[in-house]
């Protein structure tokens, strides 16, 4: 039955049959001849299934042959590759990869030759390059393939010139992150730290791990086909390479290049180090937010143990001799401690008449000046009083700069609160010392209210503890000069 009926056809205007030619009439039959032959075939392939159908079985029969694949090495470890097998129909990584690699190692193919580049010219004839080496306790993706394909076209261009050409691979030892993943271990198997072992101790643990997981990169590496010198191969922490940096880094302190200094910046407590900008990670709060934090022993006043950031909170400083309160607001309370300013903006009516007098600290009785400055304080932004740590926070500290303001460090290596915390607070962690503190002022009526806030808070990417802005000793590079 024809899916074809006139009814279907659209309609011509009245009249448009008069004006109609004879080769119109002549086409438009013919369309509906087509028409019908179209929608024929359309309902027998909605019966047979159709050329769709056919195309889907070929690609299962496909799929299932290779799901039957297995590829067998039959090439004996390091010699040249067994071709006598039949080319397969389709590509598959294992069957081409396999055993060309242990041939190329074996034979040296990829080794410089030192006495080869002897009485060659150094600005013609010598190319060397070393892998950026990657860290140890990774693995390589995507764009460490990339690089490596590059620089081994580039190595391969050089060699086929007949230059003598060095490619050197090697890994890096990276530091804090591997130092996070052997102390985690040692403190899951023995229930310590590289503090309670030493250094010397730790730094074997640290070799005896390498050995054990730290050829994971090299073995991609082999996987690429990466023309390198593996004779050459080096790690970060060989004798050799820790000898290089140290006389490097001797050479760039005594000329002026590298010195030390004690500067603000990120601080994990959990790994009890400095870290740089690059491993620090923002997490963004949309308001009040309960979270975990290493070390701590839990919330009390949170039935699952977390602690409430992304709120902001406000407190009194009593203005001495004159029963006068300031009220401030910070979303780390715990940071007055080392509170050793209160600022106000210079053109603020509303506090001209303290220009010059101090605060009282509610728990150690210390005088806090208040200090004038229109870089820090915005009139327009809550009570336009601001508390001043110039320790623990990078606007703080450029303006205790500014006033030659006292900078008082009021958390130890791990995050425990100091001698500045007194009786009270001293040896309580951090944010216990927070909650602790809340209760504190509002036995002494000088809590305020407590809002959600909007906030970011930075993340060590290693640990996952939350970082403090911190005063310790680093190294730093001169750009100045």
């Amino acid at each position: 039955m024809s899916l074809y009926h006139p009814s279907l056809e659209p309609k011509p205007l009245a009249g448009a049959e008069k004006k109609m030619s004879k080769s119109a009439m002549k086409k438009l039959e013919k369309n509906k001849g087509k028409k019908t032959k179209d929608k024929a075939a359309m309902k027998a392939a909605w019966a047979t299934g159709g050329a769709g159908k056919k195309k889907k079985e070929e690609k299962e029969k496909k799929d299932k042959q290779k799901e039957k694949f297995v590829f067998v090495n039959k090439t004996p470890k390091g010699n040249k590759k067994d071709m006598s097998d039949p080319m397969l129909e389709a590509y598959q990584p294992s069957a081409v990869e396999a055993a060309w690699g242990d041939w190329w190692e074996k034979e040296n193919f990829f080794s410089c030759d030192p006495s080869f580049a002897k009485g060659k010219d150094p600005k013609v004839d010598k190319f060397s390059m070393v892998i950026p080496p990657p860290n140890v306790t990774g693995s390589l993706h995507l764009g460490h393939a990339l690089t490596a394909a590059v620089e081994d076209t580039l190595t391969r261009w050089h060699r086929m010139k007949g230059h003598a050409t060095m490619y050197v691979p090697g890994t890096d030892h990276a530091g804090i992150a591997t130092q996070s993943i052997v102390e985690k271990q040692l403190m899951k198997k023995e229930g310590i730290n590289r503090h309670d072992i030493g250094r010397e101790e730790f730094v074997k643990k640290v070799w005896e791990w390498k050995e054990e997981y730290g050829n994971r990169i090299t073995t991609q590496l082999r996987y690429l086909g990466s023309s390198v010198d593996w004779t050459r191969e080096r790690f970060t922490m060989d004798e050799k390479c820790s000898k290089a940096v140290v006389e490097s880094f001797n050479r760039f302190y005594e000329s002026g290049i590298l010195y030390r200094a004690n500067r603000l910046g990120n601080w994990s407590c959990a790994l009890k180090s400095a870290i740089s900008d690059i491993e620090v990670d923002t997490l963004e709060l949309e308001g009040r937010t309960f979270l975990s934090v290493p070390n701590h022993k839990g919330n009390p006043k949170d039935k699952n143990g977390k602690y409430e950031f992304g709120v902001i909170t406000s407190f009194f400083y009593e203005v001495e001799g004159t029963g006068e309160k300031l009220e401030i607001a910070t979303t780390r309370l715990e940071t007055m401690l080392g509170d050793t300013g209160v600022a106000v903006h210079p053109k603020d009516d509303r506090y001209k008449h303290l220009h010059g007098k101090h605060v009282v600290h509610p728990f150690n009785g210390k005088k806090i000046p208040i200090i004038l400055d229109d870089i820090l304080v915005d009139m327009e932004k809550g009570t336009g009083v601001v508390k001043v740590t110039p320790a623990h926070d990078p606007h703080d500290y450029d303006c205790g700069k500014r006033h030659n303001l006292e900078f008082l460090t009021m958390l130890n290596d791990d995050g425990s609160i100091n001698e500045l915390g007194g009786k009270e607070f001293s040896g309580m962690m951090r944010y216990d010392a927070r909650i602790a503190i809340e209760d504190a002022l509002t036995a002494k009526g000088l809590l305020g209210e407590k809002k959600p806030n909007k906030m970011n808070i930075g993340i060590c990417s290693r640990s996952g503890d939350i970082l403090e802005p911190r005063i310790t000793p680093q190294w730093y590079v001169n750009c100045d000069d």
